[in-house]
């Protein structure tokens, strides 16, 4: 799926209301950490647990991103299926953002 890259404006988040939306680095949210915020490709998809279909983010640390010369995005390491503390199992995706392109392992 290609994803699309929200802005941010005044620092502020664009959220994410299609599955593959994605809007960051913003700080604020976690810290003085730059966090993106996403909603994954499935997020919509039948079956998909509740966990799975909200918005979703990523702290910098201890993900790095990559801003591409045509603006997307790319996350490292992969974009996990589990909260931080892993209480609500698997939300059915795990995979990476690469030039704004997400790819599940």
């Amino acid at each position: 799926m290609i994803g699309c890259r929200l802005p941010v404006v005044d620092g502020q988040t664009t959220w994410p209301t299609e599955p593959g939306d994605y809007c960051g680095p913003v700080r604020g949210y976690t810290g003085d950490k730059q966090s993106i915020f996403f909603l994954k490709p499935h997020a919509r998809d039948p079956g998909t647990p509740p966990h799975g279909r909200g918005v979703q983010h990523v702290a910098c640390p201890p993900h790095t991103y990559v801003e591409e010369s045509d603006g997307s995005l790319s996350i490292f390491p992969s974009i996990g299926d589990t909260r931080g503390d892993g209480s609500e199992g698997s939300d059915g995706w795990h995979g990476f953002l690469e030039r704004g392109v997400w790819r599940q392992v």
